[in-house]
């Protein structure tokens, strides 16, 4: 059976000043997470400004990235240095802290989000790896072309593997195509418009910067209405609870917060260009 949607959630516009158009699905005001998502965060600009272009850490997360259009630089505190272009994906492993900055190599288009470490793996040790375009596999069916990062869609599995079990595809449809996936009946799941308009069998139409929660079943069916549209498809086993938040960092307790807070203080999470000061 396929499933259906049981919540919709229209992304936060943050930014929209002409050169820049950043969305925010998560955390939102009703859902803090979707799987073990809880940051998601879509762009979309014309110059070389950035946003994470600056040093600037994280703790108690995994960060992935994935580029629609573009390339950027990524160096960080553990002395990974990297160059993405279309199609290429991107995780770290923040665990107890790690400082990174992402410079644009001109407009760019796509995704960053965040997924929430388990209790006991908040203060892992930070770990990168990246992904080729060429690496991920591709699904294509009429109209329909699909890229599976992470997880089982159908009978692809993605090359990024997660701490916890995760879903993460992105589909591009034509105009009419329909996507119909297999997916994984227990997890948790949601989708997310980047482009276009979709709907769901008995559902809303869906437009830029949406997100929708999606209810229980092995099976997924999504149509493009009216022009071209893409879709990120997100989501895998819950996040463990509690999760809170202090700016880049995701922890389980208050006194764990105040670490990740004093360690980046105190440069244990490391230094980049002078960071901390």
């Amino acid at each position: 059976m396929d499933r259906k949607i049981d919540s919709i959630f229209p992304g936060q516009r943050l930014i929209d000043d002409g050169d820049m158009l950043l969305w925010r699905a998560l955390p939102a005001p009703d859902r803090i997470s979707v799987g073990p998502f809880v940051f998601v965060d879509h762009y979309r600009h014309r110059s070389r400004r950035g946003i994470g272009d600056k040093p600037h850490p994280h703790a108690g997360i995994e960060v992935l990235s994935y580029l629609l259009e573009g390339g950027v630089e990524h160096r960080d505190s553990m002395g990974f240095r990297d160059r993405l272009g279309p199609g290429d994906a991107q995780w770290i492993r923040a665990g107890r802290g790690i400082l990174h900055a992402e410079q644009p190599e001109g407009g760019r288009h796509g995704l960053q989000l965040w997924t929430s470490l388990p209790p006991a793996q908040k203060f892992a040790e930070p770990a990168y790896a990246s992904y080729r375009a060429a690496d991920i596999p591709r699904v294509q069916s009429p109209g329909v072309d699909l890229r599976v990062i992470a997880g089982r869609v159908g009978e692809a599995e993605g090359p990024m593997k997660m701490t916890t079990p995760t879903v993460f595809a992105v589909a591009r449809l034509d105009s009419g195509a329909t996507a119909r996936l297999a997916i994984d009946a227990a997890a948790e799941l949601g989708l997310y418009v980047l482009e276009g308009s979709v709907k769901t069998p008995d559902g809303p139409a869906l437009g830029p910067g949406t997100l929708a929660v999606l209810g229980a079943g092995p099976s997924l069916a999504v149509t493009a209405d009216g022009s071209a549209a893409t879709v990120a498809l997100i989501g895998g086993q819950p996040a463990e609870t509690p999760i809170l938040f202090s700016g880049p960092f995701v922890m389980d307790t208050p006194e764990h917060l105040t670490q990740a807070r004093r360690d980046y203080s105190s440069g244990k999470m490391g230094r980049l260009d002078g960071v901390p000061f």
